[in-house]
C-alpha cells in the first residue's frame, strides 16, 4: 500500500491542475462553419458559430451575442472578383438557428464579372490563433464542395473548372488535412495512445494494438458517419475519459501489484456514481456506471498476470477503439460536409486520422526506448508510475467532469 501513496498524489495533482485549466478542455476547439451559394454572381453565405465561441469577442462588451456576431463578421469577412469587391445587398442580420448556437446570414454582389470568385474570411483568428473555419461552397448549383479556412490560409478562389476526379482527390486531401489536425488537437486521443504504450516492450505486439484500435475506430467512425449508428455524445465523451483512467490504473496496477486494491477502489467509486444518479438523478445514468463498474472489476482483477493483463489489452484495445470512434465521427459530421462529399470526406477524414496516429506512435515508441536506455534514469519505472498516474488523473477529470456536463 505504501507503494500507491506517490501515485496517489500525482493522480490528484492532476486531477486539481485539470480542473483549473483551460487547456485541459480537449474537445472545445475553436471552429466555425458557413454554408455558400454563388449563383449568377450572387454569393449567400450563412455563418454559424457556437454560442460559447462567440463570448471569446465580448472583451468588455455588453452586446447580445447576436449582435457581437454580426459586426464581427461585418469586417471578416469579404468577396470579391477579378480583384474588384463585392458589394454587401442586403443587411447583415441573425437568422434563427439550434440552441447554443448562432446564425448570421450575409448576401454579396458581384455584379456581371466573369472571373473567379474570391473569399476571405478572418473571424476569430485574432481571439483565437488555432481557430478552423469550414466552408461548404456550391457554384451554380454544382455539388458542393467544402474549403479550410485557417490562420495561415484565410483565402480561397472558387472556381468550377474542376474535373470530378481532381474534385475528388482535393476534397480527400483537405480532408486528410483535417483528420490530422483533429488526432494532434485531440489532447485525450494523444493521452490515450500514450497510456495504452507505457508498458509496451515489443514490437510485434505495439503492432497488434495499434491496429486493433484502427479497426476499432474506423469501424465506429464510418457508423457514425453514415448515419447508421446515433450514439449519445454525452457518454462518448465521458467513456473516452473512462478509457484513459482505466489504462493509466491498470499500468499502476501491474507495476506495483496492488491489482486487487487498485480494483476495490476504482470499483468503488463507480457505484458511488451510480448511487448518486439513483439519488439525484444527475451525472451518468445508473446503467451506464453498473455497465463501466463490472468492466472494470474484469479489467483490472488479472492485472497481476502480465502476461493475461497484455493479451486482454489487446482485446481492449478494440473495444476501446470502438469508443474513440464515436469521437472522431462527431468532429467529421460538426464539420457540416455535405451529403456527396461524404464518401472522400470520410476516407480522407480517417487516413489523416491514421497519418496522424503514427507520428504519435513513432514518436512515443522512439522516446520511450530511450527513456529505458537512458544511463541518467537509475530508475524507469518511477518515470512509468508517474507518467501512469498523471494520465489517469487527466482521465478522471475528463470522466466525472464530462458525465456531470461540468466541462
Amino acid at each position: 500500500m505504501v507503494k500507491l501513496i506517490p501515485l496517489t498524489i500525482a493522480i490528484l495533482l492532476t486531477f486539481i491542475v485539470t480542473t483549473t485549466s483551460s487547456q485541459a478542455h480537449s474537445h472545445n476547439r475553436s471552429q466555425s462553419f458557413s454554408d455558400w451559394e454563388i449563383t449568377d454572381n450572387i454569393a449567400t453565405a450563412v455563418f454559424t458559430a457556437k454560442s460559447r465561441e462567440i463570448t471569446r469577442l465580448q472583451s468588455q462588451s455588453n452586446q447580445s451575442l447576436d449582435t457581437l456576431l454580426v459586426g464581427h463578421l461585418i469586417s471578416a469577412i469579404s468577396v470579391s472578383q477579378d480583384s474588384l469587391p463585392c458589394s454587401s445587398t442586403e443587411v447583415v442580420r441573425p437568422i434563427p438557428s439550434a440552441l447554443g448556437y448562432v446564425r448570421v446570414r450575409l448576401v454579396f454582389d458581384c455584379g456581371a464579372s466573369l472571373g473567379d470568385i474570391s473569399i476571405s474570411i478572418n473571424s476569430f483568428f485574432n481571439v483565437a490563433s488555432s481557430h478552423v473555419h469550414y466552408a461548404n461552397m456550391s457554384l451554380n448549383r454544382e455539388p458542393s464542395y467544402q474549403y479550410l479556412f485557417t490562420n495561415k490560409q484565410r483565402q480561397h478562389e472558387i472556381t468550377n473548372q474542376l474535373a470530378t476526379s481532381s474534385h475528388w482527390f482535393d476534397s480527400i486531401t483537405q480532408f486528410v488535412l483535417i483528420g490530422i489536425e483533429h488526432i494532434f488537437g485531440g489532447i485525450d486521443h494523444i493521452a490515450f495512445l500514450l497510456a495504452l504504450l507505457l508498458l509496451l516492450r515489443s514490437l510485434k505486439v505495439l503492432v497488434w494494438m495499434v491496429t486493433g484500435f484502427t479497426l476499432g475506430h474506423s469501424i465506429t467512425l464510418a457508423l457514425a458517419a453514415l448515419g447508421w449508428i446515433i450514439p449519445d455524445l454525452d457518454i462518448v465523451e465521458a467513456a473516452i475519459g473512462f478509457t484513459i483512467a482505466l489504462v493509466a490504473v491498470q499500468n499502476i496496477a501491474v507495476l506495483t501489484g496492488n491489482h486487487r486494491q487498485i480494483t476495490y477502489f476504482s470499483v468503488a467509486g463507480l457505484l458511488l456514481i451510480v448511487l448518486i444518479n439513483l439519488i439525484w438523478n444527475i451525472g451518468l445514468s445508473a446503467l451506464s456506471g453498473l455497465g463501466l463498474a463490472l468492466f472494470t472489476l474484469a479489467y483490472l482483477w488479472n492485472s497481476a498476470d502480465e502476461h493475461l493483463s497484455a493479451n486482454l489489452r489487446l482485446v481492449t484495445s478494440v473495444i476501446f477503439g470502438l469508443i474513440h470512434g464515436f469521437g472522431f465521427a462527431s468532429a467529421l459530421t460538426e464539420t457540416g460536409l455535405a451529403n456527396t462529399q461524404l464518401f472522400p470526406a470520410l476516407l480522407g477524414f480517417n487516413l489523416g486520422i491514421e497519418l496522424g496516429q503514427i507520428v504519435i506512435i513513432a514518436v512515443v515508441w522512439a522516446l520511450l526506448q530511450q527513456i529505458r536506455q537512458s544511463r541518467f534514469l537509475t530508475d524507469t519505472r518511477l518515470v512509468i508510475d508517474l507518467v501512469s498516474a498523471a494520465l489517469c488523473g487527466l482521465g478522471l477529470y475528463w470522466f466525472i467532469g464530462r458525465s456531470y456536463g461540468i466541462i
